[in-house]
This record gives structure tokens, C-alpha cells and sequence, in this order.
């Protein structure tokens, strides 16, 4: 007994074995019963709007004009949005500035971003989005890595880590093999895709509703495009359906 009365409390600090348990996930059972929320359960705020996002589809080109006014005429169409109507700055990418929320006078990839539209319906956003005419000029595009690497082209500057001279053992060694291979390339799957609800808040406040398994650059980089400081975007993140590393960065455009 410890003065007063008291008694004197001791932790336990005996390692937990954790390797081999079944321990059983926090929300496995909701999971199973279907009872887990995820973005598209929530209930939609009144007067919510669905945002259709219009894409490239030429590899790279430039250009030439856009026209979007049967996209704005469209039934139940309430905004049409591209690059001249960000507030802050044009710019979705984590850190290298590489990533613009909106093409303006050049798509480097197919899928790439020219125009978001906005409509009372998700259907109707799907709909009005095929209705913009875009006329390009095709530039050369890189296809395969081999004419990547052949035009020296990189997404970002390599970085070698080495330690000895492993060339002059390599050199010196028994058995050496050679070679190369390709193979097609591999989508991960997720249980929800890309998705977000964006509720205005007091002033310029936004809060974010996000799959996101980094909801910290995710709100830097809202908080760039919107011209506001990061205080004035909340993220929330109650689960994942799937996080392969496409829901790290990627959700911040949506």
C-alpha cells in the first residue's frame, strides 16, 4: 500500500506476442455484416451535386480548342469547370508541380483531366460530359518503355543507391545470367474507387470526405487548388476500400 491508502499500480510490461494470433480486424465484423459506411453510403447533404470528370483521349497532343457549350446546355447541368476557373493553383500533384488539376494546352496522357462537370444527377453529369467537342493537334507519344527510355524521357530524376563495386564482382563471378522479359501491365482492384464529398463549410472552410490513405497531402493539395490555407480543409477518413498507393495522392483531384 503506497501512503494514504492507495494502492500502488504496476504495468505490464511483458512484450505482447502478436506473430501467429488471430486478431481479428477492427471492423471485420461490420465488414461481413455489410454494415461498414463507406463514401457512397452517406447520406447526401440537400441540394448535393454529382461531378463527372471529362477526359482525354489521345496519348499526347496539343490543344486546339474545346468547345463546351452543349455540355453547359445539358439537362440538369448546374457547372462546367476547367482550368481557367481555379481559384488557387492549377496544380494536383504531390511535390514535383507536374500534375495539373486541368489540362490547358496539353495532355501528356489519355485519361488525363480537361473539364469537370457538375449536375443534379450522376447520371446526368455521365451523360453531358460525351457532349464536349475537343479538337487536337496528335504529338509524338511514348507507348512502351522502350521509346520512353529511347527518347529519354523520365518521370522523375533516378537515384542509385550503391555500396562496394559490385561491378568488379560481378565481373569476377562464377555464374552470370542475362536477359530481359516484359509482361502487361496489372490494375490493383478496389473494394470503393476513387470518391469523395466535398461540403462547404463557414467562409472558405471545406471539408472533405475522402478515400485517402494520406489525408495530409490530400488536404495540401485541396487547399493549393482552392487558394486557402491548409487549416481551412478538414479530411475525413473513417475507412478504405483498398489502398495499393493509388489512394495516396490520386484522391485529391476527385
Amino acid at each position: 500500500m503506497a501512503e494514504g491508502g492507495s494502492k500502488k499500480r504496476t504495468r505490464n510490461l511483458a512484450p505482447q506476442m502478436i506473430a501467429g494470433a488471430a486478431i481479428a480486424h477492427d471492423s471485420g465484423e461490420k465488414h461481413v455484416a455489410g454494415a461498414a459506411p463507406y463514401i457512397d453510403d452517406l447520406p447526401e447533404p440537400a441540394g448535393t451535386l454529382h461531378i463527372q470528370l471529362g477526359m482525354s483521349n489521345r496519348a499526347h497532343a496539343k490543344i486546339l480548342g474545346m468547345d463546351l457549350a452543349a455540355v453547359h446546355a445539358a439537362a440538369d447541368v448546374v457547372a462546367v469547370l476547367g482550368f481557367a476557373d481555379v481559384l488557387g493553383a492549377n496544380d494536383a500533384s504531390p511535390h514535383a508541380g507536374d500534375e495539373p488539376l486541368f489540362a490547358e494546352t496539353e495532355v501528356l496522357t489519355q485519361g488525363q483531366t480537361l473539364f469537370a462537370v457538375a449536375a443534379r444527377t450522376r447520371k446526368a453529369a455521365r451523360l453531358a460530359r460525351k457532349l464536349a467537342k475537343v479538337e487536337y493537334e496528335d504529338l509524338p507519344a511514348a507507348l512502351t518503355i522502350a521509346q520512353a527510355r529511347e527518347a529519354g524521357l523520365i518521370i522523375e530524376p533516378p537515384v542509385k543507391l550503391e555500396r562496394g563495386g559490385p561491378d568488379a564482382v560481378i565481373a569476377t563471378a562464377p555464374h552470370r545470367l542475362s536477359g530481359k522479359f516484359e509482361l502487361g501491365g496489372q490494375e490493383h482492384f478496389y473494394l470503393e474507387g476513387q470518391i469523395a464529398l466535398a461540403v462547404p463549410a463557414e467562409g472558405d472552410e471545406m471539408l472533405v470526405y475522402s478515400s485517402t490513405q494520406n489525408p495530409t497531402e490530400v488536404q495540401m493539395i485541396v487547399a493549393r487548388v482552392l487558394g486557402v490555407p491548409a487549416h481551412a480543409v478538414t479530411i475525413e477518413v473513417r475507412r478504405m476500400g483498398g489502398g495499393f498507393g493509388g489512394k495516396e495522392t490520386q484522391p485529391a483531384q476527385v
